[in-house]
């Protein structure tokens, strides 16, 4: 064995493990629970006093305030159409281009396989 002797850790102050051991071993759970309704308690308590303002003061998120309202809903719905139609037209040539180079494969291995029949045949 170790010549050392091993201090008793310290428990943390404040936290689960002290209340814990004030309460005794009966239900280990409570100072959990306890100290988690009190977490949660402190949250929205911030939370609120963050977040909330008042009512007439307080402006939706979701829609755009001011005058421009509609000028920015039709400069999204014509950003939006733009987009799509690229998007379609980016589509079409990329599958014309790949419809070419399949049809330049498969005329070039047919080539290749008319050459090679006929060496076979002179052969």
């Amino acid at each position: 064995m170790c010549a050392r002797a091993r201090l008793p850790r310290p428990p943390a102050r404040g936290g689960v493990a002290e209340e814990m051991l004030l309460r005794g071993p009966r239900d280990p759970l409570q100072a959990v629970r306890r100290r988690s309704q009190e977490l949660k308690q402190q949250v929205s308590a911030v939370n609120v006093r963050r977040c909330l303002t008042l009512a007439q003061r307080r402006r939706p998120r979701c829609t755009p305030g001011g005058r421009d309202g509609g000028r920015v809903e039709s400069t999204l719905q014509v950003s939006v159409l733009v987009a799509f139609a690229s998007g379609v037209l980016l589509g079409w040539q990329a599958n014309r281009l790949r419809r070419r180079y399949l049809d330049w494969r498969k005329r070039r291995l047919q080539d290749k396989l008319a050459t090679t029949q006929k060496k076979l045949d002179l052969a």
